[in-house]
C-alpha cells in the first residue's frame, strides 16, 4: 500500500513539475505524519533553487553583459534633439546668380531658443562672429578635428571648457542650425564624422533646371 502511494506521488509531482505548479507536500508516512526526510529534501532543494537564481545576476541575453569595456559606444551624435535635416553639404544651383556654388555643412530645422548640443568629447576654443556676424562656437575634438555650430543667440560654455557628447553648449538664435565639421582646418561632409546612415549626395539626386534656349 505504501508502495502505491508513493508511486501516485512521484507521478503527481512529475505532472506538477511539466505544469510549472509548486511541488506539493510529501506523502505521509504509515502513521499518517509527512515524511521528516522528504520534507528535509525538498526544503533543500528549493533553497538552493533560490540562491541559484539570485546568482543570476544581469540579464543573460545581453551579449555585453560583464564586458562593458568591449560595449561599442558612438563617437559623435547629432547636434539637436530632434533630427530634421533641411541642408546637406555638396554643390547645389545658387538662388541668386544661378550658378553652382559649395553649400558646407548641414543645416538643421530647429525652434529659436532650442539646445544645442556637442557632437562629441571636445574642449571649447572659441566663441565668436562668422562672417556673417553671426554667434557661432567652434569646439576641439582632438586629432585635428573641429565642430562649428551657429548662428547662437548664446552660448551656455566659455572658452577652455572641456565638455562631452551631448552636453548643452547653447541656444539656436532662429529656425535654423548649421554644422561645419573641419579636419586640419578643411571643411568635410559632417555625416562622415557623424557616421551616421543618413548619408546622402544631394547633387546626384537632384534634377538640374532644362536650360534656357539660346
Amino acid at each position: 500500500m505504501a508502495s502505491r502511494v508513493g508511486a501516485r506521488h512521484a507521478l503527481l509531482v512529475l505532472a506538477l513539475a511539466l505544469a510549472g505548479c509548486p511541488r506539493p507536500a510529501s506523502p505521509p508516512g504509515e502513521d499518517g505524519q509527512p515524511s521528516a526526510e522528504a520534507g528535509g529534501e525538498s526544503g533543500g532543494k528549493g533553497s538552493a533553487e533560490g540562491s541559484r537564481a539570485s546568482d543570476n545576476g544581469p540579464d543573460s541575453s545581453d551579449p555585453f553583459a560583464g564586458l562593458e569595456p568591449l560595449r561599442p559606444h558612438p563617437w559623435a551624435g547629432w547636434p539637436v534633439e530632434n533630427v530634421d535635416i533641411e541642408g546637406y553639404d555638396g554643390w547645389r544651383i545658387s538662388p541668386v546668380t544661378g550658378g553652382f556654388e559649395r553649400d558646407r555643412g548641414l543645416v538643421f530645422n530647429t525652434d529659436p531658443g532650442a539646445f544645442v548640443l556637442a557632437i562629441a568629447d571636445a574642449q571649447v576654443v572659441e566663441i565668436g562672429r562668422n562672417d556673417q556676424d553671426q554667434l557661432e562656437l567652434t569646439l576641439d575634438h582632438g586629432q585635428g578635428i573641429e565642430s562649428h555650430l551657429g548662428p547662437l543667440s548664446d552660448a551656455l560654455v566659455h572658452a577652455g571648457l572641456p565638455v562631452t557628447r551631448g552636453a548643452v553648449v547653447g541656444l539656436a538664435a532662429g529656425r535654423s542650425l548649421r554644422l561645419r565639421v573641419s579636419v586640419d582646418g578643411l571643411d568635410i561632409d559632417p555625416l562622415l564624422a557623424l557616421r551616421q546612415p543618413l548619408h546622402r549626395w544631394p547633387a546626384l539626386l537632384r534634377v538640374l533646371p532644362t536650360p534656357p534656349p539660346e
